[in-house]
């Protein structure tokens, strides 16, 4: 069992496929390919996947991937909202820049350690100028209390990132979803987002963050757009995105 090996935890049932990004003392670093999950297992708690699996996983995602955008595509009308979206991991990056275009929504896509985002967002959205930016990448939180922003990995760094671009831009100016798996929702919304995740403190799926910006895009600008309406999409029926109430970000082309 190597770095980049395809593999589920044992004491779990094997509820999640996860990728090796790193090994340290027998002790394996996990990242979810088709959950936004980090985790942390012993080598021997692992099985590698078997190829029929995650063929079988794989083909699921990509019929799920072709679900959102027939509910999608055809609700869009005239000018969309414009995405900035940024990801600590590149495969989930790629993932959701191409159901940004399969759908015909107009995105930038900026691979960025959750640390680092908050020095360059003012910089890329004065380059890109987005009304929707989406941070995320990857959280954890260790189960201890919950309003403790050291019990979380990178929630605080989200909140920056969030607290930067209210240094500017209002809520109405540029809509802003931050946040992970696992990830402080209320301080993230104290801090300025207009949603986030992850309520309960459960994980959110690969796609989760795009379908919000999504939504964001293809929502007329005197309308309120409905976060709710994603559990109707998601694989993850309990949707654990939450927000203030926030209009769109789709204007009529008037000729």
């Amino acid at each position: 069992m190597d770095i980049g090996s395809i593999v589920i935890r044992k004491k779990y049932n094997g509820d999640i496929i996860f990728k090796i990004l790193n090994i340290n003392n027998n002790i394996a670093l996990l990242s979810g390919v088709f959950i936004r999950i980090i985790a942390d297992a012993p080598i021997s708690d692992l099985n590698e996947v078997l190829n029929s699996e995650f063929e079988k996983n794989s083909l699921e995602e990509i019929n799920y991937k072709n679900r959102i955008v027939e509910q999608y595509k055809g609700k869009i009308d005239h000018i969309t909202g414009k995405i900035l979206h940024y990801d600590s991991d590149n495969e989930y990056l790629n993932k959701c820049l191409d159901l940004y275009k399969s759908i015909g929504i107009y995105a930038n896509g900026i691979l960025s350690k959750e640390e680092l985002i908050k020095d360059r967002v003012l910089k890329d959205i004065n380059k890109y100028r987005p009304n929707i930016v989406i941070i995320t990448g990857h959280d954890s939180f260790n189960g201890k209390d919950k309003k403790d922003l050291n019990n979380y990995k990178n929630s605080i760094h989200f909140m920056n990132s969030v607290l930067k671009i209210r240094e500017k831009y209002s809520l109405d100016d540029i809509y802003v979803f931050a946040g992970a798996c696992s990830s402080n929702l209320e301080a993230i919304i104290a801090s300025g987002a207009n949603s986030a995740s992850s309520i309960n403190r459960e994980k959110i799926e690969a796609y989760d963050p795009a379908l919000v910006a999504i939504l964001a895009a293809i929502t007329p600008i005197n309308q309120i757009i409905d976060i709710l309406s994603i559990s109707r999409v998601s694989k993850i029926k309990k949707v654990n995105i939450g927000g203030v109430e926030s209009y769109g970000k789709m204007r009529l082309l008037v000729r």
